[in-house]
C-alpha cells in the first residue's frame, strides 16, 4: 500500500476517490476487486449502506467520506444526519451532482465535518488545499471520469490525464462507469434501466478503450508514487496552516450566527 505524505508545492500529488452513486451490488463487488488489485489508498464517498458497501469500506487504506444527496427533496440536515449515522466515521463530503450552496456551511461545521471535496477544476495545474471563508478545509477535484467522456469524445490515452502536471490531483471515479468501461455518457444511459440484473448488465459492459482500461492505467501511471487519502490530506493541511478567521468556531457552537437562519 502506497503511503501518504506532504503535499508538494511543485510535484504532482494524486489521490484517488470513487463516488458510489447507489450502484448495485456486483457493480460495487467488481469495483472491490480492482482495488484490491490496485493496492491504492482510495477515499469513498458512500451513498448507501449494503454489505457490498461494508466490504469496499474494509479494504485496507480505504477511508469513507458520505456523498448525501441535497437534491432529494428531503431536509438537508437529516439527508446528512442519516448517512453521517451510517458512517460515523466519516469526516468528509462530496454532494451528489456536486449541488452546493453556502448556507450548508454551518451544517458541515455543527455536524463535524472536517473537509469539502466538491468543486471539479477539471484538468487546472497547480490546485492545493484551501481554507474557504467558512473554515473548511476546501479538496478541489482534478480530474472525473464523466467529464472525460464529454470533454475528450473517445479519447482514453492516460498521456490525457497529465499525471505529471505539478499541484494537487484529486481523481474521481464511478463504479458504473468502471464496470461498464463506459465511453460516451450514451453508453451509461442505455446500460442503466439493465444495471439492477447482473446479467443483462454484463451484456452492457464494453471492450476496449474507456474509463476501465483508463483507470488501469492510471493505477500504473501512479505506482510507487507517495498517495494516501482526502482525509490525511485535509488534517496535514490544517496541521500546517491556521485558519486566520472566528467562522469555524462559530459555526459549530449554538449560538445563533447573524445573517444565517
Amino acid at each position: 500500500m502506497a503511503s501518504a505524505s506532504p503535499l508538494s508545492d511543485a510535484g504532482p500529488a494524486p489521490f484517488l476517490t470513487l463516488d458510489l452513486d447507489w450502484a448495485p451490488e456486483h457493480v460495487l463487488e467488481d469495483t472491490r476487486q480492482l482495488l484490491e488489485e490496485a493496492g491504492l489508498p482510495v477515499t469513498i464517498f458512500v451513498t448507501h449502506t449494503s454489505p457490498a458497501v461494508a466490504k469496499l469500506a474494509s479494504l485496507p487504506g480505504c477511508e469513507v467520506g458520505v456523498h448525501p444527496n441535497f437534491l432529494s427533496g428531503g431536509a438537508e440536515e437529516a439527508v446528512l444526519a442519516r448517512l453521517l449515522a451510517s458512517f460515523p466515521g466519516a469526516v468528509g463530503v462530496r454532494c451528489h451532482a456536486l449541488f452546493y450552496h453556502s448556507r450548508l456551511l454551518p451544517l458541515f461545521h455543527r455536524t463535524g465535518v472536517r473537509y469539502f471535496s466538491n468543486d471539479l477544476m477539471f484538468l487546472h495545474e497547480a490546485l492545493a488545499p484551501y481554507y474557504d471563508w467558512s473554515g473548511l478545509v476546501r479538496l478541489p477535484i482534478y480530474w472525473e471520469d464523466d467529464v472525460h467522456c464529454q470533454y475528450f469524445d473517445g479519447a482514453f490515452e492516460v498521456d490525457s490525464l497529465c499525471l505529471e502536471r505539478p499541484g494537487l490531483q484529486i481523481f474521481n471515479f464511478h463504479p458504473v462507469h468502471l464496470y461498464l468501461n463506459t465511453t460516451s455518457m450514451d453508453d451509461y444511459q442505455a446500460a442503466k434501466p439493465a444495471l439492477a440484473d447482473p446479467e443483462a448488465a454484463r451484456a452492457c459492459r464494453r471492450v476496449g478503450p474507456g474509463i476501465r482500461s483508463l483507470f488501469l492505467a492510471f493505477t500504473r501511471g501512479v505506482a510507487g508514487r507517495s498517495m494516501g487519502t482526502l482525509g490525511q490530506l485535509a488534517e496535514r493541511y490544517r496541521a500546517a496552516h491556521a485558519f486566520a478567521g472566528h467562522t469555524a468556531r462559530r459555526f459549530a457552537g449554538t449560538d445563533p450566527v447573524p445573517g444565517v437562519p
